[in-house]
């Protein structure tokens, strides 16, 4: 389909008896039609976030870089070791399971409390905080964000303590199953599919409902 253009452009004939008028004009020879291309083209490129053909990556909002960080996985444990709740969210054995939650619960409990609330662990991050006797631990990559993480760790307990009217011990341990409901409704995957509180607590009613 070039090659008319191309002979249009030399002034000479085209192979096959067709001259040159008869070829498409394409560029700037198409007169208004090349600049309405490059019109739709610019729109294209900045429906795509794109300038000069190079990706341009827009700014997030904090809810938006707070979804897209990566959890491995989050663990509760109280001050004797028990873990009362551990959600991973990448593959690991049951006997690894058990020497990481040890490992993470030595390193949290044992950390003084003038220090900052998150620590390298191998090659990742744990984020934890203390509410009352129990440990709120979660791992993330080390180019993650500390602090929107101990935010969710915050959201996660204000949601606990909203659902259980004041929550405790006993309610994770006796009511586990609506906790790893409600983690659930909140990250899935390792990564905040919602951060609204009120969002949440009316799922979990509507869960309710249909329980009942």
């Amino acid at each position: 389909m070039l090659l008319p253009s191309l002979c249009s452009r030399q002034g000479g004939g085209c192979q096959g008896g067709e001259s040159a008028e008869k070829g498409p004009v394409t560029g700037q020879g198409a007169g208004g039609g090349g600049v309405e291309q490059q019109a739709k083209a610019q729109q294209m490129e900045a429906r795509l976030g794109l300038a000069d053909g190079v990706l341009v990556q827009k700014p997030m909002s904090w809810r938006e870089r707070a979804r897209v960080q990566h959890r491995g996985f989050i663990l509760l444990q109280n001050r004797a070791g028990k873990t009362r709740l551990s959600k991973y969210y990448v593959p690991i054995d049951d006997s690894e399971k058990r020497k990481l939650e040890y490992e993470v619960h030595r390193l949290v409990v044992n950390r003084d409390p003038k220090h900052t609330n998150f620590v390298e662990f191998k090659t990742h991050k744990v984020v934890y905080q203390r509410y009352a006797g129990l440990f709120f631990s979660m791992c993330i990559d080390t180019i993650d964000n500390e602090l929107m993480s101990l935010e969710a760790i915050h959201l996660f307990v204000e949601i606990l303590d909203h659902y259980f009217s004041n929550v405790c011990e006993l309610d994770l341990v006796f009511n586990f199953h609506k906790v790893y409901l409600i983690l659930d409704e909140f990250i899935c995957g390792g990564e905040i599919q919602e951060s609204a509180k009120k969002v949440i607590l009316e799922r979990l009613a509507e869960l309710d409902k249909i329980d009942t």
